[in-house]
């Protein structure tokens, strides 16, 4: 016979082996999934944080400059944007209000996409380029000068408020006039060949400016805004410097700046 001694023995030996293959397999169906879970939280959150850190530093890199000028006789506008910062910045909407916030008009790509523009929204704008939203028809004006007072902004994918530099627009019997407390020139450079550079010289009442249009960047067209400050007769002239020991001259214009007519612009056009 065996002894009932070694049946005890045989059965804590048992427990034994069953306490163990209890506690790895509470182990393995608890402890090591929350272990593994919180890992994952945490490389989530440590995550969130650079992504959260990098969307702002780009964010804060968004610089865009913005002209926005109403067309006579309609009430169209047209939005010029011009990306200066270094990062490709994505328009996503531009918002039309009143003076008083009782009006607004709201531009995205489900009302802006026409065959009329030339470009659409969303818009992407790469540094050192620009593009013109066109014939963006105003439905909030209603022919009272005192009330057809409007601010323009537009806003970016990153969440950037962008106001133009034009603001107040004013709208009265067909005409628009900006709120910008200074003349400025339009200088509009054209090159089919989109590589050259070019300098644009104004020389006017007791003003000298000089602005430098490199065309590698805007494929070819580039509206250089210049403000002036005064009015008068300016003088502007155009130089093609791709190869600085062989400026190439491709005109001269003047312009006369008035009250009455505050925005002038000269258009060159480069042969080669």
């Amino acid at each position: 016979m065996i002894p009932s001694a070694y049946h005890k023995n045989a059965r804590r030996g048992i427990s034994t082996v069953l306490g163990v293959l209890l506690m790895v397999g509470l182990l393995s169906t608890t402890i090591i999934p929350l272990f593994i879970y919180m890992n994952s939280v945490d490389n989530h959150y440590d995550t969130t944080v650079v992504n959260m850190g990098i969307a702002d530093q780009e964010r804060s890199m968004e610089n865009v400059i913005v002209y926005a000028y109403g067309r006579d006789e309609t009430y169209d506008i047209n939005v010029l944007l011009v990306n200066e910062g270094s990062i490709t910045v994505n328009i996503t909407r531009i918002w039309v209000m009143s003076m008083d916030l009782q009006r607004t008009n709201i531009f995205t790509s489900e009302n802006v996409s026409t065959p009329l523009n030339a470009h659409d929204l969303p818009l992407q704008l790469n540094p050192s380029t620009q593009a013109e939203i066109e014939n963006l028809t105003l439905t909030i004006i209603v022919e009272d000068p005192e009330k057809d007072v409007f601010n323009i902004e537009v806003t970016t994918a990153r969440g950037n408020i962008f106001a133009s530099s034009t603001n107040f627009l004013r709208y009265t019997e067909g005409d628009w006039n900006t709120g910008m407390r200074w003349p400025w020139l339009e200088v509009l450079v054209r090159s089919d060949e989109g590589q050259d550079d070019f300098q644009v010289d104004v020389v006017g009442i007791s003003n000298n400016f000089t602005d430098t249009v490199c065309s590698e960047h805007v494929l070819g067209d580039y509206l250089t805004i210049i403000p002036v400050f005064k009015t008068g007769n300016y003088t502007v002239t155009a130089t093609r410097i791709t190869q600085k020991m062989n400026p190439v001259e491709l005109g001269t214009r003047t312009l006369n700046v008035t009250e009455l007519q505050p925005i002038a612009m000269a258009v060159f056009i480069d042969p080669d």
